[in-house]
């Protein structure tokens, strides 16, 4: 074949089959378009090989330039050298590779030795994350500062309020009074409520107030038998606990109690009715003189004739000729008089068995203590026919002198021994009673009477009857008016009982 067949059947090719960038190829098929046996030798009339048995070898393709070299591992400028403009070991564009750019969130990034480098991160950001190459957490507080008590990472490190870096608390925040839930309390960082600060770890019976800088409250609110405020004074916003109470009730119908915490709710209080040993209450009942309100309807020891179904003092009723009246049966006696108290109460005169008789009396307040009861002091002669009975006895109990009969100068009150003078219990000498019912009226104590026998200075003499504790035979009988006292004598041998026109 001739060259220039074979040079356009090489062009021919060249149009219909792709020649790769790069490849080098002899455009004019010079040297033949391919390599086969015979080639090196034949110079006269070379013959093109063949490919695949029939297909002629046309020998590498020509490099056909496409431009500025791209990083694209070709050689688009057909210089022979592939992707020399780029440098892969720090071009942040194509680190490493070609078309491999570095990038991460919230950074600046490098590409170092081929290998994508974070290098900063931007402001407000930080990496915390080791696997991954982003600034992927976002500071709470811009600029960062040094971390403080607050509850806020202010470092910037991914903690919050660390012990090691926070600065030390105030001084003297915690009250710590001994003997208080607070004596060992600390200071500690942490969240009470909303509010984040220095708060000291009190017990949990103390209360608190994030709004006050140590945490305490400034009075207690609460009823709960503990020192809240740690002031050393336990429920002082209470100042009631402990005073007596009652439920409102009257006279012996009321219960009475003491005031404490509510359990139930701790921001009162309650009266306990289970705090003291008083016996229940019960429903009112016969007024008794006995400094109680036993009927319940507010007054104590009141009289009311027009109710004869009331049980009032003891007395007994005296009919002697034309005489007609009652007596006390027993000696009188304070209210509030019991075994062993003579008692305090003046409010009226009493006529009650086994208590303390009412001495050390003047003749005005007995006369006084008589009419607040709805009665009077007995005259002379009213005393010594309650005394005498019907068959005008000496004594009381009969005309014959008995010494252990009523409480007088000869009874021995402590058996053994000398004979020992003492005032008795009034009725406890169940013998030393009159013909009608009526008890001590010799001995004991004496009694006033409103039996006048002349003045000592500005001072009325009256006569005391009945003798005492201390007085012999004759000062004890029924008759006997020897014994008188000025209105203003106060012995402890000396007292009264009362006498009325009408049934009690």
């Amino acid at each position: 074949m001739s060259r220039i067949a074979l040079l356009s059947r090489c062009v021919a090719l060249l149009l219909v089959v792709p020649v790769a960038a790069g490849c080098e190829l002899d455009p004019y098929c010079v040297n033949g378009c391919g390599e086969g046996p015979g080639d090196a030798g034949d110079a006269g009339a070379p013959e093109l090989g063949m490919i695949d048995g029939g297909s002629p070898d046309l020998g590498p393709a020509p490099c056909i330039p496409t431009g500025d070299e791209l990083c694209n591992e070709l050689d688009d400028d057909c210089d022979g050298t592939i992707d020399e403009d780029f440098d892969l070991t720090t071009s942040p564009r194509d680190c490493g590779r070609c078309g491999n750019a570095c990038r991460a969130l919230n950074a600046d990034v490098a590409c170092v030795s081929g290998a994508c480098v974070v290098t900063a991160c931007l402001d407000g950001f930080a990496d915390l994350d080791p696997i991954t190459e982003d600034c992927e957490y976002r500071c709470p507080v811009f600029p960062i500062a040094a971390e403080v008590c607050n509850g806020l990472d202010d470092d910037c490190d991914g903690q919050i309020d660390e012990a090691a870096e926070l600065p030390p608390p105030p001084a003297d925040l915690c009250r710590t009074t001994p003997g208080t839930p607070c004596a060992s309390a600390r200071p500690v960082c942490t969240t009470r409520g909303t509010v984040t600060a220095w708060f000291c770890d009190y017990a949990s019976s103390v209360e608190f107030d994030p709004s006050v800088q140590n945490g305490l409250v400034l009075e207690e609110s609460r009823c709960d038998g503990a020192d809240g405020d740690c002031d050393g004074v336990v429920d002082d916003a209470f100042p009631t606990l402990g005073d007596a109470c009652d439920d409102g009730g009257r006279g012996a119908c009321r219960d009475e109690g003491v005031i404490r915490c509510d359990p139930a709710d701790t921001t009162t209080t309650r009266c306990d009715l289970s705090a003291l040993p008083d016996p229940v209450p019960g429903a009112p009942s016969a007024e008794r003189c006995n400094a109680v309100d036993d009927d319940c309807d507010g007054i104590v020891d009141n009289a009311d004739p027009a109710d004869p179904a009331r049980v009032r003092d003891a007395m007994v009723h005296i009919v002697r000729g034309g005489a007609d009246f009652w007596i006390d049966a027993y000696e009188a006696s304070r209210p509030d008089a019991t075994r062993v108290a003579v008692g305090t109460s003046a409010g009226r005169a009493c006529s009650n068995p086994e208590v303390r008789p009412w001495s050390r009396v003047s003749f005005a307040d007995a006369e006084a203590a008589c009419s607040a009861a709805g009665k009077r002091l007995c005259t002379g002669a009213e005393w010594r026919a309650a005394c005498e009975g019907a068959t005008a006895r000496t004594y009381p109990y009969g005309n014959a002198y008995e010494a252990m009969t009523c409480n007088g100068a000869d009874r021995d009150a402590v058996p053994g021994g000398p004979i020992d003078n003492a005032e008795s219990l009034t009725g406890a000498l169940a013998l030393c009673t009159s013909e009608d019912g009526a008890l001590d009226l010799s001995g004991n104590v004496k009694e006033w009477t409103n039996d006048a026998r002349g003045t000592v200075g500005a001072q009325t003499i009256y006569v005391v009857r009945g003798g005492s504790y201390e007085s012999p035979a004759l000062g004890l009988s029924c008759a006997t008016d020897l014994s008188r006292a000025t209105g203003d004598t106060l012995l402890p041998t000396l007292g009264f009982r009362c006498c009325r026109d009408t049934a009690p």
